[in-house]
């Protein structure tokens, strides 16, 4: 009884169940996806071939609830269902373009400085977002995206980068990729 009660209070249709199970099985397999694919190859799977209706809601509603079942998944910290900025950007990049809301990923690096054996030295991180009309979009922290140096964008779309507010204000500040 206490379980149909949850589920009524998380989801208004049985749209939005299948939606969830939809991420939660993109969640399951995009592990092997990222290990055994290039990530061209991976973009073009990931990228809907056809947008879909979004069940009646508008574009925030729908982006809210597509992040809202993302990040409960990946907020169980089990096994594979880990709350990792390459896995959230994936599923959200998936399921936001095939809701008709047409968001970039990047993907971008930076050094750390870091004590190696006693020794200061730099250790090169990763991290990915979504940007939506050249803006950085359901990012936790906004800010932390203009501390790296942006390696790739999928879609590769001259427009949306060279307009963003975002790209704009990193290529002042940003360091050379050592």
């Amino acid at each position: 009884m206490q379980l149909i009660k949850k589920i009524r209070s998380n989801f208004n249709s049985p749209g939005e169940i299948l939606l969830f199970f939809r991420i939660f099985s993109l969640a399951t397999i995009l592990p092997l996806l990222v290990k055994f694919l290039t990530v061209p190859r991976l973009m073009k799977i990931l990228t809907p071939q056809h947008s879909r209706s979004s069940l009646n809601y508008s574009t925030d509603e729908m982006s809210n609830k597509i992040e809202k079942y993302t990040d409960y998944i990946l907020s169980r910290d089990f096994w594979m269902y880990k709350n990792i900025c390459l896995k959230r950007s994936l599923i959200l990049y998936r399921f936001l373009r095939k809701y008709g809301i047409y968001v970039s990923v990047c993907f971008g690096v930076r050094f750390k400085e870091v004590l190696l054996q006693g020794a200061a030295g730099k250790n090169m991180e990763g991290h990915a977002w979504l940007l939506y009309k050249g803006n950085i979009f359901l990012e936790k922290n906004p800010e932390e995206p203009g501390t790296y140096k942006i390696t790739y964008c999928y879609p590769e779309t001259k427009n949306d980068l060279s307009n963003s507010a975002f790209v704009k204000d990193i290529e002042g500040h940003s360091e050379p990729v050592e």
